[in-house]
């Protein structure tokens, strides 16, 4: 009966870190502006998102209280 070993942990951890660093070196990166555009994107969608939270927390808390007579 032949018996196939499985590769050592590090011998593991030596390939994955080498093919993680080949899929790095194809990967495009976005330009400073193409980052500065995103970035403010995403900064906008975050205080988009939190004024409509705040909103709903502020307007179930007034009828809550109400409706209790708090």
């Amino acid at each position: 009966m032949a018996t196939t070993s499985k590769p050592g942990i590090f011998q593991r951890m030596n390939r994955f870190i080498r093919e993680s660093w080949l899929e790095l070196k194809k990967t495009s990166w976005p330009s400073p502006d193409e980052l500065k555009k995103s970035t403010l994107i995403v900064l906008v969608a975050i205080l988009v998102v939190a004024i409509w939270i705040g909103g709903l927390d502020y307007l179930l808390g007034v009828s809550t209280s109400r409706l209790l007579n708090w």
